[in-house]
């Protein structure tokens, strides 16, 4: 298991550098169904680029939606070259449940607690605003993924799960946040067993949300980038360090040569440590485990559920679940605490699973759904797989200039909601790199990796995770 969490003999663990990706990670249900892609072992040019105007590291959705973004809007750079450490989308967007799910309420009270009520409407804001984004940039472009826009459940599976929801879409209107035609509070347990078709649910709330198939969403991007606006993509080009020349210029080290950029895009996610030392133990790198579920007749046809979903056990344990309107394969991700949570945060292994949680996925769906009816030969658990995400200590990302680092820019940290972020975290990035002031890219400041940010706290995000104590919410 490659990990990058250290453990001293008889004293306190810490973080440690992640390293790069493995090299031979397994294959999720998405990458399975997308063999044929034109772009795996895609590289623009035979030979790397010598120098570019803008180089983004990571070919992930926050990197392609930079170069779709910086190539379609004006004034673009003459040049943009993609460094991916593997093949293209094949780190944790393409291993991801799918689920474009902004929270509209859920996680306001935290917010609230790190950063005031004014950043907390705006963190909210800001993922109603991706899924809107994300919207229009697939219907503009005509890009065939599986979208799907409609409705989701939150849903308390107990006590403290149903106070917390309550509690945080209670504050949130309290202070002025708007839910009417946007959040609908279910607290009734009959009503909400009924309405969601989920055995022992104790209340849910219901809001906007979307699914789609995200590796077909960012190699429809990097296509119309590299076939009408110059992207150079270079895939197996590992990033292995940075530095800055004698003039300002950014030299990005790889095993094929060097590449010399103006500027700089680090959409490296759990990874960003390895290149950036000073995110250590404020990215670091998450495990999580999700599934491909073929549904029983009872969930079929008419039958199929037409929300997705979010099941949640007290304030940290939840899983997601949607089910594909195409096919009615229903994708269900969790639960991070059926293993120890010590052997989750700074594990970077891709390649393997746990067998606990595949066990746990593959009875999720008869322990959730009421009659779900046993499965025939065929039916259940169809694929497992893993994914590596990247955490921060306040489960916001870092998206911005980095701080003395003229031409270096930053979205990583996406705490496994980048579908929810990524897109208007990366039109910030190219508004940014054209120049553009913080106030255009209308992104919450709290987003920005400034000093202050990083030295406001040395609790890091292993802290956080093995060592948070009652009364302490992970959103």
């Amino acid at each position: 298991m490659a990990s990058s969490f250290s453990t001293i003999a008889n004293g306190p663990a810490y973080p440690a550098a992640p390293g790069y990706p493995v090299p031979n990670p397994c294959l999720s249900f998405w990458l399975q169904g997308t063999r044929s892609s034109s772009l795996l072992g895609h590289r623009t040019t035979s030979i790397l680029p010598s120098t570019t105007d803008v180089a983004i590291i990571g070919s992930g959705i926050s990197g392609a939606a930079v170069a779709y973004f910086l190539l379609t809007g004006h004034n673009p750079p003459k040049n943009v070259v993609m460094l991916e450490a593997r093949e293209a989308c094949h780190g944790a967007t393409g291993r991801n449940g799918g689920h474009c799910r902004p929270d509209c309420y859920r996680g306001y009270k935290a917010y609230k607690a790190h950063f005031g009520k004014e950043q907390a409407f705006k963190v909210l804001q800001n993922e109603m605003d991706t899924l809107n984004l994300v919207t229009e940039v697939i219907k503009k472009e005509g890009v065939d993924c599986d979208f799907w826009r409609g409705l989701t459940f939150d849903i308390a599976m107990d006590e403290e799960a149903a106070v917390f929801f309550e509690s945080n879409y209670n504050e949130f209107r309290a202070d002025g946040g708007l839910t009417e035609g946007i959040v609908e509070w279910i607290g009734n347990p009959n009503e909400a067993q009924k309405r969601t078709r989920t055995a022992h649910a104790l209340a849910a709330a219901e809001f906007p949300a979307s699914s789609l198939w995200p590796y077909k969403l960012v190699m429809h991007l990097l296509k119309l980038c590299i076939s009408s606006h110059g992207l150079n993509l270079q895939t197996t080009t590992p990033v292995k360090s940075v530095s800055t020349d004698e003039v300002g210029e950014w030299l990005l080290n790889t095993d094929r040569g060097t590449l010399k950029a103006s500027k700089v895009v680090f959409a490296t996610n759990a990874f960003t440590a390895t290149l950036l030392p000073e995110f250590l133990g404020k990215i670091a790198p998450f495990k999580g485990q999700c599934s491909a579920v073929v549904p029983t007749h009872a969930y079929s046809g008419e039958n199929m559920l037409d929300h997705t979903y979010s099941h949640r056990y007290g304030t940290n344990s939840f899983d997601y679940m949607i089910q594909r309107p195409k096919d009615g394969i229903v994708i269900i991700g969790g639960d991070k605490f059926k293993v120890p949570i010590e052997q989750m945060i700074g594990n970077t292994d891709d390649s393997s699973k746990w067998e606990a949680i595949t066990e746990y996925l593959g009875g999720a769906m008869k322990n959730y759904m009421t009659g779900w009816r046993e499965e025939a030969l065929g039916e259940g658990l169809l694929h497992d797989w893993t994914g590596i995400m990247g955490f921060t200590p306040e489960e916001v990302p870092y998206v911005g200039a980095l701080h003395e680092k003229p031409g270096a820019f930053i979205t990583a940290g996406h705490c496994g909601h980048g579908m929810a972020r990524a897109f208007t975290c990366s039109r910030g990035i190219a508004a940014l790199i054209r120049g553009e002031s913080w106030e255009s890219t209308k992104l919450p400041e709290c987003f920005q990796p400034t000093p202050e940010r990083l030295a406001a706290s040395k609790t890091t995000v292993e802290e956080v995770w093995c060592h948070h104590t009652k009364g302490v919410t992970h959103l």
